[in-house]
């Protein structure tokens, strides 16, 4: 796969990300993680709009961790 993949990868990844209801946008996490690891193995900067998808991911699982605690 080449940086080419990656960034349409990306792109595809971002558009489902930003249509996607905040109950499903958790699925989306493995495909996040697969393409971070890959750039990451290659030395590639994670382009911000990745980063922002991480981020939101992380309190997204944060809060669905809480919500479903016990009071």
């Amino acid at each position: 796969m080449n940086i080419h993949d990656l960034e349409h990868q990306m792109e595809q990844l971002e558009r489902a990300f930003d249509a996607a209801p905040a109950d499903e946008r958790l699925k989306l996490a493995p495909r996040v993680q697969r393409i971070t690891n890959t750039l990451d193995a290659r030395q590639q900067p994670i382009p911000r709009r990745l980063q922002r998808i991480q981020k939101t991911l992380e309190q997204d699982a944060f809060d669905d961790m809480f919500d479903n605690m016990p009071v």
